[in-house]
């Protein structure tokens, strides 16, 4: 027989993308752009569990569908994803030595996928991507100093010290994203199947929100919004239904340009990452059955640097 099973048909995958946006100027120089930007992706590859054991008691590997083996793959089309998103932007060409640029965007990024962890072989749900932010703000600016021959502040200044105090540029960029999604989970092998951890980590019941009103290190959402389910059972909270922490950055330079002779320049740069040498925090850990669940245990950035460089252009 060739027929090929139904279960490794394979269908091409494919994505169809759509956007609409419209743009004005609303004053000299400066301009206003929103645009709603859509995906989706179809039949996208993924490695679906096919020999995990209905939930139940009993010797796992004898109640396996092909009993020979342990975990086993195989390659489908199983995933597909979805992205929505209204985008903004507010742009001020360069004018009296200032330039900016404003940009937000508010979407919605979400994947049906296998969730083996809430119901064994062929189960799906659909729920946030891991990388899932729904609110992403930048901010740059670029500004020339004021400060040297023609500028308000020492415009009398001579040419030594012009050359020490003027031309100076500063620039900066500031972002803002919101906390990425998580899901609560259980640490035992409640539903006797034989798989954990993960993608196919167990979950719990939810009995609550889950959500704190003022999280800490310590407890970044409510364990007590969440109970181990019954054994042989699956539990019923959903995918990526909490969230972490948020993230503010901000970036620094400060550079000037010297005149060596001709069309050659001495460029020297400050800058700085993280200027405010801001913390926030990661994920925490997820399992509530755990004396560590909801706790967090590291940070989502670095710390701030500095660093110099001199360029020499010719």
């Amino acid at each position: 027989n060739t027929e090929v099973p139904p279960l490794v048909d394979a269908d091409f995958g494919f994505d169809q993308r759509w956007n609409f946006g419209v743009q004005r100027e609303i004053a000299n120089r400066m301009s206003l752009e929103v645009n709603y930007v859509g995906t989706r992706g179809s039949n996208q590859q993924e490695a679906e569990p096919i020999n995990i054991p209905a939930a139940g008691p009993g010797n796992i590997q004898a109640r396996r569908p092909y009993p020979r083996f342990g975990n086993m793959s195989i390659h489908s089309q199983a995933r597909s994803s979805e992205y929505h998103a209204l985008q903004s932007k507010l742009q001020k060409r360069t004018s009296g030595g200032l330039w900016y640029l404003i940009s937000h965007t508010w979407g919605k990024s979400e994947t049906t996928q296998p969730a083996p962890g809430i119901g064994g072989n062929f189960t799906y749900d659909t729920g946030p991507a891991s990388f899932d932010i729904r609110h992403l703000l930048t901010m740059s600016f670029g500004a020339e100093l004021p400060f040297g021959s023609g500028k308000r502040f020492l415009g009398g200044a001579g040419t030594l010290a012009n050359g020490i105090i003027g031309g100076w540029q500063a620039q900066s960029i500031v972002n803002y994203r919101s906390g990425l999604p998580f899901t609560p989970t259980i640490s035992r092998d409640a539903a006797n199947i034989g798989t954990g951890g993960g993608r196919d980590s167990q979950r719990p019941n939810r009995i609550g929100d889950g959500k704190l009103e003022n999280p800490t290190i310590d407890a970044w959402f409510d364990r007590s919004a969440f109970a181990s389910p019954p054994d042989f059972t699956y539990g019923n909270s959903g995918r990526g239904i909490l969230r972490g922490d948020h993230q503010w950055n901000v970036d620094f330079s400060l550079f000037k340009r010297f005149n060596v002779a001709g069309s050659q320049h001495l460029e020297f740069r400050a800058e700085a990452f993280n200027l405010l040498n801001s913390v926030y925090f990661d994920l925490p850990s997820t399992a509530i059955d755990t004396t560590t669940g909801g706790r967090v245990t590291a940070t989502s950035n670095t710390a701030r640097q500095l660093q110099f460089g001199i360029k020499y252009l010719f």
